[in-house]
């Protein structure tokens, strides 16, 4: 596994994936982080993240995953690349490889994340002391959720050819997501595809008072059941991946 591993950064290194995904984020937080913030924004500035971040990373994370998934299996499709990667390693063990290096780059984007939003908490002077247990949780559903939608990224990636299909899959996937939040009537809407998650482990409400123009956050009641029904549907989607890859002609 480390021999490619190893394999996988050098046949990158010139393809600036990390610099693309770095760029990506970086836009994210440029964008996250952009707006004044008044005294009643200092004053709930942690919580008010924790509302907006899951509905910004279903906007950006999708398309995020698709383009490093892109990026990373569009070198194997070209010439007989993958079909000389088979003979020196199992079919097994490359999916593997490629899986765990493409997830290192999206949890360490995802890390940056929590990180600007920290330092620029502590800089911009919020309110109160940093709610370590809410962005723990939060840090925990990001990161599932995430994985899981580079995991069906990463699937499409290596069994079809042409890359245009996975990114409007991320494409679309961004707008379903989306959607599927804006529709809380729906819960089961959101529940149909992973990347509905985001706004399913969403555990932050916001009530506006139209009087006092102010906002009041909530805590909202987690849903285990469905966050250990996505971990068995993502194992269960690793093995169909791993499967058909296993025995995909090429």
């Amino acid at each position: 596994m480390k021999r490619l591993l190893i394999a996988e950064y050098l046949k990158t290194r010139r393809r600036y994936v990390l610099v693309c995904s770095l760029c990506i984020i970086a836009l994210q937080i440029a964008w996250m982080l952009a707006g004044n913030y008044d005294e009643e924004a200092l004053r709930d500035g942690w919580m008010m993240f924790l509302y907006q971040l899951p509905l910004i990373n279903a906007i950006f994370v999708p398309l995020f995953c698709a383009v490093v998934a892109s990026r990373l299996c569009d070198i194997e499709h070209k010439g007989l690349m993958l079909k000389q990667l088979c003979v020196c390693a199992p079919k097994g063990a490359l999916y593997d490889a490629k899986l765990l290096y493409g997830t290192a780059h999206v949890v360490l984007a995802l890390c940056v994340q929590f990180a600007a939003v920290y330092l620029f908490g502590i800089i911009r002077g919020f309110a109160g002391e940093f709610p370590i247990r809410l962005y723990a949780l939060y840090a925990l559903f990001t990161i599932v959720v995430s994985l899981g939608t580079y995991l069906l990224q990463h699937i499409l990636s290596l069994l079809i050819k042409n890359q245009t299909i996975p990114f409007i899959v991320g494409a679309a996937g961004t707008f379903i997501g989306l959607f599927s939040m804006f529709l809380p009537q729906l819960p089961w809407l959101r529940k149909l595809f992973i990347w509905g998650y985001y706004g399913v482990f969403m555990f932050i409400g916001n009530d506006w008072d139209s009087v006092t123009r102010t906002n009041h956050f909530y805590y909202i009641e987690i849903d285990w059941l469905a966050f250990a029904v996505l971990l068995a549907a993502l194992a269960l989607m690793y093995w169909i991946g791993r499967t058909l890859f296993c025995k995909k002609e090429v």
